[in-house]
């Protein structure tokens, strides 16, 4: 006996739902990158009070190094994330002279003096320094994971990242605005260090970073 042709409707339905809960960092949670002594880096997340909210590892691979974020005690919503030049999260100056917290980061991380901030995965004459926005969940929780082939974890090299630091920013990152993408306040900062074998790192969805 012929068997009804099936619909193919819900089967796409279905597929399309779970593409869109991966574009919005929905999904089963894998670990982090393990932190690999000579090629890996660790950053730990502090906020403005000194309390932890969370890491990034950054691993060398291929393309370049990937960043992978897991921060939390955020706002919902989107916050830029940026390299700054620095490795340094004191209170310091912003370009006009006031003391902002974290400002001691400095700017973005620019080796190439390019003076352009852009969109990380559009414009390629964008700072070395500029990273997708973080999105941030209702339980203040952020999760990113984002090849950025600008910049190494090589020791002397010009676009090296080594000794710099990882801020996270008040606001969304319009990826127009010079210097910063108008991006707010420094919310959350930490120093770009070598991994070491007995770094600890917690967990991320599976899904890369997608916009």
């Amino acid at each position: 006996m012929n068997q009804p042709a099936r619909h193919p409707l819900p089967t796409l339905l279905a597929a399309a739902a779970l593409l869109a809960g991966c574009a919005q960092g929905v999904g089963n949670p894998a670990a982090v990158p393990t932190p690999r002594a000579g090629s890996s880096a660790l950053v730990k997340l502090v906020a403005v009070d000194g309390q932890p909210r969370g890491q990034a590892v950054l691993s060398s691979v291929a393309e370049g190094v990937e960043i992978v974020v897991n921060a939390e005690g955020l706002t919902p919503g989107l916050h830029g994330l940026h390299i700054h030049v620095n490795g340094q999260c004191a209170p310091g100056p912003d370009p006009s002279g006031k003391t902002i917290p974290f400002g001691a980061a400095g700017g973005h991380f620019d080796p190439e003096a390019t003076g352009r901030h852009g969109h990380p995965e559009h414009d390629a004459q964008r700072h070395a320094g500029d990273v997708p926005n973080l999105l941030v969940d209702g339980q203040g929780k952020g999760v990113l994971r984002f090849t950025n082939p600008k910049i190494t974890l090589l020791r002397g090299a010009k676009n090296s990242v080594l000794g710099r630091s990882l801020v996270v920013h008040a606001d969304a990152d319009d990826y127009r605005t010079n210097p910063a993408g108008n991006s707010g306040g420094r919310v959350l900062c930490g120093v770009i260090e070598p991994a070491r074998l007995d770094a600890v790192v917690g967990s991320v969805p599976t899904s890369r970073h997608l916009r």
